[in-house]
């Protein structure tokens, strides 16, 4: 086996490294718990992801070292509800001995007990358990078995489901199995332990595997259906092919839809509901022209009220303010002795001015203004000029023109001009109509214009006001709607070169499939979180399957079949030869071969040696069939190295006296070594296993059952015809004799009569078996094919012939109790204790008869 364990080794080795720690676990203990299973399958994933350190493992050279042997033994069913009929008050007691034969007619509830064992040891073919199905709404199933295991006794309570692990090495036969041996493959259950290694790793596989697949249903798909206009497009082939190697940069591709695409939707569905593109193309270029105007009154406004226009229109102020001071002062000076107040003051300027006007355009147009020729007038007044007047209009012309004052002056025209590169803004009235014309909507964008407008009309109402660069308010900055509507112009334009496009050719189908295309792509942006979710789910799936994929046991499978080979093909072959021969059935030409190896299981089945047609039930007899499967089955269970029980339910069904004297000789054989429990109806075979237990020095223990009002399975006294002919009579004369004396003393003639007349009936039938057993001293019986000579025959030449009238007189005598009885002289039942019950005569006769 060291050999054995060195090449695992290395095969393991190459194994997945889920798999070498499941063996290793396998080796620490007998079974894997659910906890176990549920981390080999973590662990099972996480090397399918390459996230699985990689550790060796090697095996034990004791790894597989058979150690000894235990024993097993039934000892008692008992508290048993719900299965079938059965509803017994006492437990069905197994005994002390290797042999015990449970005796019950049909209907007693013999294959009640054997389903139950069935399922309580876990048989291959359990089959269904009945409750009651006369009882609807019976208790629940349960059961309590007592056994004992290696000396200690226990007790396994069955509650409907399950198994008992430590009973599971009881081997059943019944009609059933012997179908599946005879009929199909099936299993051998012995197993060396390397095997049985292989078994549990290979149920381990099968665990995990399932779990896996559990793990697996847990994430359905949740990936909406794509609407059918839309399958048609691009977006919609890539998103019907969407899988696990999808990339997240795909998905950002086929996904991405922004403000742009929207917009470039929403145009073409325009475009394709417009049935006159050129004038729409009109349109929107007339609307493009208003955005435009707007926006280039917009930045004009705000480049009038900039700060640098603001600096130097306050500029120009502060100088036009500072000239006119400096002109005040030297007016001051010049007309100080003047005769009126405001002499060179604006008001006073203006008046100059116009007479300036008039005297140069209309009184004197030849004359230079002021005209003081002689006899000029005033051209305010028209009084002839003094010579005091004409020298103070002199001096008034001196000081207009003088450069104080003209400074003065060109510092007010600058000023002026400077103020008048402001124009005037447009009403609120004139702003919306010119906003509607731009078609912008009377909405946010369309409040934003107005409140920019608002804007610079307050700026510009500030400027008055303001004689210092240190009180400008803060600049305006370009509004974000400016940004939007330049944007809109532009999109307008290439709007309305497309609308030209339309007007002429016919691309309408084109824009039909790329809208649907778009349409396609806006509603996987709406579901790119499903799409994320979905392309997640196939990769944990893709993941799911090749950690499934290292679970698979066909490698196991075949290695066990290699190794079973050697370890169990040839030996489970040459016990079912034994056992055929042993069985007297040498002459049913039957091969046992190996069919195959299924999940690590290694099949045989049975077929003809030699015939073409290979199905045996067609061919071989009801009985042939039936000594063949029990002659499978004994190689099977017998190829075990521990003492397990076996358990038979009428193993001589359809058998003929031959093959039913060598089962019996073959079961007790085995009882020799092992417990054997057999539940039959036939007192012929109790007589025949009685007869050869008793040449291997077994005494078998007889179990009667039977059916009870309360139900079937109770055990009880064993029937007189399965006693043996002493304990028979003690049985009448100690148990059934002082019964009815009872009854008689206490009911009277009437009470007792019935139990007189069973027991005169069960008394004849006890002296015909005293005949077999003490008068003919077992030379031959009637249930038994074999003649016993030695040592007995000679006691027949003791029979004397006051024997044979005493038989023939008690014969006679009760026989009489049997047929019916003439009216006038009837036969009287005996009394009990009266010389005429003659039970207890043939008691004391039975030493003189042998």
């Amino acid at each position: 086996m060291s050999g054995i364990s060195a090449s695992l080794t290395k095969w393991f080795s190459e194994r997945p490294q889920w798999l070498q720690i499941a063996a290793t676990r396998l080796l620490q203990q007998s079974e894997l718990t659910d906890k176990d299973v549920s981390e080999l399958a973590n662990l099972c994933q996480q090397e399918a992801d390459g996230k699985l350190p990689k550790t060796t493992y090697s095996f034990p050279a004791t790894a597989f070292s058979q150690g000894a042997a235990g024993s097993l033994r039934l000892c008692s069913i008992s508290d048993v509800e719900g299965v079938n009929a059965l509803a017994p008050k006492k437990p069905l007691e197994f005994g002390k001995g290797n042999i015990t034969i449970v005796y019950g007619n049909n209907g007693s509830g013999k294959s009640g007990y054997v389903r139950l064992l069935k399922h309580v040891c876990g048989a291959r073919e359990t089959g269904t358990l009945h409750r009651n199905v006369y009882k609807p709404g019976a208790a629940a199933q349960k059961a309590c078995i007592s056994f004992e295991q290696d000396g200690v006794p226990k007790t396994h309570t069955w509650s409907g489901q399950g198994i008992c692990d430590d009973l599971n090495s009881v081997d059943i036969f019944d009609t059933s199995f012997g179908k599946v041996f005879v009929s199909s493959e099936d299993e051998v259950s012995y197993e060396p332990p390397v095997l049985s290694f292989f078994s549990s790793l290979i149920l381990a596989c099968e665990k995990v595997a399932s779990a896996l697949d559990t793990e697996a249903n847990r994430h359905q798909s949740k990936k909406p259906n794509i609407p059918a206009d839309k399958k048609v497009t691009p977006e919609g082939i890539w998103y019907e092919a969407i899988s696990a190697k999808t990339s997240t940069q795909d998905i950002d591709k086929h996904c991405a839809f922004g403000s742009a695409v929207e917009t470039e939707m929403q145009t073409l569905q325009q475009r394709l509901a417009e049935q006159a593109p050129a004038e729409k193309a009109k349109q929107l270029r007339k609307q493009k022209q208003h955005i435009d105007t707007l926006v280039q009154d917009a930045q004009k406004y705000l480049e009038q009220l900039s700060d640098e226009n603001y600096r130097r229109i306050i500029a120009a102020k502060k100088k036009s303010i500072l000239k006119k001071a400096a002109a005040d002062t030297a007016a001051e000076k010049v007309f100080s002795g003047s005769e009126l107040e405001g002499i060179g003051s604006d008001v006073w300027k203006e008046l100059w001015e116009a007479a300036r006007n008039y005297s140069v355009s209309a009184a004197y147009k030849e004359a230079e203004y002021p005209n003081v020729s002689d006899g000029s007038r005033c051209v305010l007044c028209h009084q002839t000029l003094t010579e005091e007047a004409k020298e103070r209009l002199i001096s008034f012309e001196s000081f207009v023109k003088g450069e104080i004052q003209k400074a003065a002056t060109d510092a007010a025209k600058e000023y002026d001009t400077a103020s008048q590169t402001i124009e005037a803004l447009p009403t609120s009235e004139t702003l919306k109509t010119r906003i509607d014309a731009a078609g912008i909507p009377q909405d946010e964008v369309a409040s934003q214009v107005t409140d920019f407008f608002a804007q610079l009309q307050a700026r510009k109402d500030l400027l008055p006001g303001i004689d210092s660069e240190e009180v400008i308010p803060d600049p305006l900055l370009s509004p974000k709607w400016i940004e939007e509507a330049n944007a809109q112009s532009k999109s307008l334009g290439e709007l309305a070169a497309k609308y030209d496009e339309d007007a002429k050719s016919d691309n309408r189908e084109e824009n039909k499939k790329t809208l649907h295309s778009l349409q396609a792509r806006k509603w996987l942006a709406e579901h790119r979180a499903a799409i994320d979710e979905e392309v997640t789910r196939l990769k944990l799936l893709n993941q799911l399957k090749a950690a499934k994929k290292s679970a698979d046991t066909t490698a196991l499978s075949r290695k066990k079949g290699e190794l079973a080979e050697a370890l169990i093909t040839d030996a489970f072959v040459q016990r079912f030869n034994a056992e055929l021969k042993a069985l007297g059935a040498s002459r049913v030409k039957v091969d046992l071969v190996k069919s195959k190896v299924s999940k690590g299981r290694v099949l045989h089945k049975l077929q003809l040696r030699g015939a073409s047609q290979s199905g045996l039930a067609d061919v071989l007899s009801e009985g042939e069939n039936r000594i063949v499967s029990i002659a499978a089955f004994l190689a099977d269970v017998t190829g075990r190295t521990y003492p397990a029980p076996f358990v038979f339910d009428d193993p001589i069904s359809s058998l003929d006296q031959n093959f039913e004297e060598a089962v019996v000789q073959r079961l007790c054989a085995i009882a020799s070594e092992r417990q054997v429990v057999i539940f039959t109806h036939r007192l012929s075979l109790l007589a025949t296993v009685q007869d050869y237990a008793k040449k291997v020095s077994i005494k078998p223990e007889i179990v009667c059952i039977r059916e009870e009002p309360w139900g079937t399975g109770e055990p009880g006294n064993t029937p007189l015809q399965a006693q043996k002919p002493l304990q028979a009579l003690n049985t009448l004369i100690n148990i059934e004799l002082p019964k009815a004396k009872k009854l008689f003393n206490e009911s009277g003639f009437d009470g007792y009569k019935s139990e007189a007349k069973a027991i005169c009936s069960e008394f004849r039938i006890l002296l015909e078996r005293m005949v077999e057993y003490e008068l003919m001293s077992d030379v031959v019986q009637r249930y038994r094919r074999a003649i016993n000579t030695m040592g007995k025959i000679s006691n027949l030449a003791k029979i004397s012939e006051a024997d044979c009238k005493y038989f023939d007189d008690l014969m006679t005598k009760y026989s009489r109790y049997e047929h019916s009885q003439p009216a006038e002289v009837p036969v009287m039942l005996p009394e009990p204790g009266s010389s005429s019950f003659q039970v207890g005569s043939l008691r004391s006769s039975l030493p003189r008869i042998r």
